[in-house]
């Protein structure tokens, strides 16, 4: 489902996420760290991790086609929020997402 970055910020919630980088070249990577969203303006979302030695993620929303909530079929408590980016990169975000700020 398609969502707006208001509806994403307040999915996020206080929670913490694992992050999946698929890069348009195919490549993966796994962050090792488990970021929460900070702060969601007009123009980017800024996260920082539970880690201590991680700097701060920022995702400018000008590079950011798409934002899209999705759970896989067989997960009962975690779901994902995509960042689909212009330049081809998919970011998820996976865990425990404040369903009740999901339109319908």
């Amino acid at each position: 489902m398609q969502i707006d970055p208001a509806t994403a910020a307040r999915a996020f919630g206080d929670a913490y996420f694992n992050l999946l980088r698929r890069g348009a070249d195919g490549s993966l990577r796994l962050s090792s760290d488990h970021w929460r969203l900070d702060e969601a303006t007009d123009d980017e979302f800024r996260f920082s991790a539970r880690e201590e030695d991680a700097p701060p993620l920022v995702v400018h929303l000008q590079e950011v086609e798409q934002l899209v909530w999705d759970r896989l079929p067989k997960q009962q408590v975690r779901s994902q929020i995509r960042f689909v980016l212009a330049n081809g990169d998919l970011w998820t975000f996976s865990g425990k997402v404040d369903e009740s700020a999901l339109p319908g």
